[in-house]
C-alpha cells in the first residue's frame, strides 16, 4: 500500500512535532477487528447449539461450559507471557501467531468432532484462547499507534468489536447446522428418529467448516499486510517513552484507581459475556426455543457492538467525562438486569408469549449495549490512568481479570445443581452491576496521556505521584 497520508503540525515546548495519519490505518483496523471477531465467533461456537449437542452427541450443557472454560484458562495463563513476547517481537509477528493458532484450533475441531474426541476439542478451545490474548490486549495499541487524538476512542471501539463475532456464532449455529431444536425435543430426545439425529451431527460439522474458513481468511489478511507501527506517529502521546514490561507491571499493581476501574469493568462485563452464550439455557425455563434464544443473543451482541461506534464518537467529544459515561451505563444495566431476573423469577408475569419474547429482546439488547457498548471507553480510561505504562499491558490486565470471572462462572456451571437451575445466572449479573457502582464512584479519573497530547508537561514521576 502507498505511504500516502494526511499530516498536521503542532508545537511543543522543546520543538516542533508533526503528527501524521495514513490511509492504510483503516486496513490495519479492519484486519485487527476482523481477527478479533473471528476468534470471538470460534469462542461462541458451542453454546448456541447446546441442545443440538445433547441430542446429536449426548453431551450435556457442561460440555459447552468446559469449552469456554478452556478458552478463559488459556487467557489467564497466556496473556502476560504473550504480551512479554510481543514486547520483543513486535505487533505484526504477534498477530501472525495469533491467527495461525486460531487456524490450528479449527483444524483440531474438524478432526476431533467426527472421532468424538472431546480432548481434541478442548485443546482447540485452549489454543483459540491463547490466540485471543493478542487481540484482547491490543485495541488501544492499534488506536494510539495509527489514529489521531480526535479519532482514538472511535478507533478503539472498532478494534474491540470482537463480540460482533460472538453474535455471528449465534446466527451461524442454528442456521448453518439447521438445528432448530425445541425444548420438547430435548426432553424427548431418546424417541427422536435417527435421520433427525444424523442431520444434527452433520449440521454441527458444517458449523466447524464455516469457522475454519473464517480463521484461514483472517490468517491471510494478516500475512498480506499488517506492520507493527506506522512510519510516523499520529500523536504526541505515541512518541512519549513507555515503561518496559516489569516496571510497568509494578506500577499497575500499585495503582489503586486503575484497579477500581478494572474491577468495575470486569464484574459486569466478565459475568455478562459468560452468561450470554448460555442465554438459550437461561431462557429455556421461560419456554423460549433455541433458535429464538439465538436470535436474542445475536441481536444483543450485534446491536451493542455497532452502537459502541456512535457511543465512542460522542465520547471523543467529551474526553474528560469518560467516568460519567460509565456510571450512567452501569446504572442502566443494573436496572435492566433486575427486571430480567424478576421476569425469570416469576415476580413479573407476562401472559402473552409473543409480548414476553419482545420484552426479552428489548431488555437483553439494552443490557448488552450498556455493557459491551462502553468497552472502548473502559479501555481508553484504563490507558489514561495507567500512562506511561504501555497500553497493551493495561489492556492485558483488563482481559486477564475478565477471563478469571469467566472461569469462575463456567466452574459454577459444572456443579450439577446449578446446571439444572439457571436462575442464579441472572442474579449474578445483577450483583455484578451493583458491586460496580461504588467502585466507579470512588475511582479517580486521570487523563495523563491526553495531557501529553494537549501539550501538558508533567513528568513520569509526577504521573505516579498523582496515581498513587
Amino acid at each position: 500500500m502507498a505511504d500516502t497520508g494526511t499530516a498536521s503540525t503542532s508545537s511543543e515546548h522543546d520543538g516542533s512535532f508533526t503528527a501524521k495519519t495514513y490511509k492504510r490505518r483503516w486496513w490495519i483496523l479492519f484486519v485487527f477487528s476482523f481477527t478479533s471477531c473471528v476468534q470471538s465467533a470460534v469462542y461462541n461456537t458451542w453454546p448456541p447449539v447446546a441442545d443440538a449437542l445433547k441430542i446429536g452427541f449426548g453431551w450435556s450443557d457442561s460440555f459447552s461450559a468446559v469449552m469456554l472454560l478452556m478458552y478463559c484458562t488459556a487467557g489467564i495463563i497466556g496473556t502476560f507471557p504473550v504480551m512479554y513476547s510481543i514486547d520483543n517481537i513486535g505487533v505484526r509477528h504477534g498477530m501472525v501467531l495469533s491467527t495461525a493458532v486460531s487456524v490450528l484450533c479449527s483444524a483440531l475441531w474438524l478432526v476431533g468432532l467426527p472421532l468424538r474426541q472431546t480432548w481434541l476439542l478442548a485443546l482447540g478451545s485452549f489454543l483459540n484462547g491463547l490466540g485471543s490474548t493478542v487481540t484482547s490486549s491490543l485495541p488501544t495499541v492499534i488506536s494510539t499507534s495509527w489514529f489521531s487524538v480526535s479519532e482514538r476512542t472511535t478507533a478503539t471501539s472498532i478494534a474491540s468489536m470482537g463480540y460482533l463475532g460472538a453474535a455471528v456464532a449465534f446466527f451461524a449455529g442454528p442456521y448453518i447446522s439447521g438445528a432448530n431444536v425445541t425444548a420438547s425435543e430435548v426432553i424427548n430426545k431418546d424417541t427422536l428418529p435417527t435421520e433427525f439425529v444424523d442431520q444434527l451431527q452433520n449440521g454441527v460439522l458444517n458449523i466447524l467448516y464455516f469457522m475454519t474458513a473464517l480463521t484461514v481468511v483472517g490468517f491471510w489478511f494478516t500475512i498480506i499486510y499488517f506492520p507493527s507501527q506506522p512510519p510516523q506517529c499520529p500523536s504526541k502521546a505515541q512518541t512519549h517513552p513507555r515503561e518496559s514490561f516489569w516496571p510497568g507491571m509494578k506500577h499497575l499493581l500499585s495503582n489503586g484507581h486503575f484497579w477500581k476501574l478494572t474491577l468495575a469493568f470486569n464484574l459486569p462485563n466478565g459475568i455478562f459475556n459468560s452468561w450470554i452464550p448460555f442465554c438459550s439455557v437461561s431462557f429455556r425455563s421461560l419456554g423460549v426455543d433455541e433458535v429464538t434464544s439465538g436470535w436474542i443473543g445475536f441481536s444483543a451482541l450485534l446491536i451493542s457492538s455497532l452502537l459502541s461506534i456512535p457511543i465512542s464518537w460522542i465520547a471523543d467529544r467529551f474526553k474528560r467525562k469518560l467516568k460519567l459515561f460509565l456510571q450512567l451505563a452501569n446504572g442502566l444495566a443494573l436496572a435492566l438486569y433486575l427486571i430480567l431476573a424478576l421476569i425469570q423469577r416469576g415476580c413479573i408475569s407476562i401472559s402473552d408469549h409473543q409480548l414476553s419474547i419482545a420484552v426479552l429482546y428489548i431488555l437483553s439488547i439494552g443490557a448488552a449495549t450498556c455493557i459491551n457498548g462502553f468497552i472502548p471507553i473502559y479501555y481508553e480510561l484504563a490507558s489514561e490512568c495507567a500512562f506511561p505504562v504501555d497500553e497493551s499491558l493495561a489492556c492485558a490486565l483488563l482481559s486477564t481479570l475478565n477471563n478469571v470471572f469467566g472461569v469462575v462462572f463456567f466452574l459454577l456451571l459444572l456443579i450439577p445443581a446449578l446446571a439444572l437451575d439457571s436462575e442464579w445466572m441472572m442474579w449474578t449479573c445483577v450483583g455484578a452491576c451493583a458491586l460496580a457502582v461504588p467502585l466507579l464512584f470512588f475511582m479517580k479519573e486521570n487523563y495523563y496521556r491526553l495531557d501529553v497530547d494537549t501539550a501538558c508537561t508533567q513528568t513520569d514521576e509526577e504521573y505516579r505521584a498523582v496515581a498513587s
